[in-house]
């Protein structure tokens, strides 16, 4: 069988024990709060200083930076103007007359003249050429000859052409070097000159 507090607890109701229990139980938890309120409030109290003390620092404040005063403008001097300096032209003298030299007498071949003779034995008709013969090529070469002191032919030029390159040629290497001539003669000295010539190429006499 149930004991009697039994039967009382599940029947809901509180019996004076209990209510005992319930109410110990409430003031040790009170007590317990009390402990650590006066606890944490003297733990706070022990940190906060009682007396909070200020301290007033001077600042000092920069020295004003100096600045320069401006530079004092000098008008520049102007500069002396030196005068120009007086330039004289001298004008020269004239020239003294120069007298001419005297003329050397001329070294240069002189023109033809009965000095100036050809040797007949050595002016003789230079060989056909076969090309011209065969094309049928004939005429008169006229040669500008020029004669040493010593009668040899040192030069020929054509003055008037045959119309025939290959006589032309013909002609003036063949007076070169089978021509001569009697030089010319000046105040009894034999001297350079220069003569005229023609060759004739005729293909009735050609040998």
């Amino acid at each position: 069988m149930k004991r009697p507090e039994h039967l009382a607890i599940s029947s809901g109701r509180v019996t004076p024990r209990r209510a005992i229990s319930i109410g110990i139980v409430g003031a040790l938890h009170i007590a317990v709060i009390w402990a650590l309120l006066n606890g944490i409030t003297a733990k706070v109290q022990k940190y906060i200083p009682p007396t909070l003390i200020a301290h007033v620092v001077d600042v000092q404040q920069p020295k004003p930076q100096t600045v320069p005063p401006p530079p004092t403008l000098v008008k520049p001097t102007e500069p002396q103007v030196m005068p120009p300096p007086e330039i004289v032209v001298q004008t020269p003298p004239p020239p003294a007359a120069i007298s001419a030299p005297p003329q050397q007498p001329a070294t240069n071949p002189v023109p033809v003249n009965a000095s100036a003779a050809g040797i007949t034995s050595t002016h003789t008709t230079p060989p056909y050429p076969p090309n011209a013969r065969r094309l049928g090529e004939q005429g008169q070469v006229l040669l500008k000859i020029m004669v040493t002191p010593q009668g040899s032919v040192s030069d020929a030029q054509v003055a008037r052409s045959s119309g025939y390159p290959d006589l032309d040629q013909t002609a003036v290497d063949w007076v070169k070097s089978h021509w001569r001539y009697k030089p010319a003669m000046q105040n009894g000295v034999a001297i350079a000159s220069t003569t005229q010539a023609i060759v004739k190429f005729d293909l009735k006499t050609a040998h």
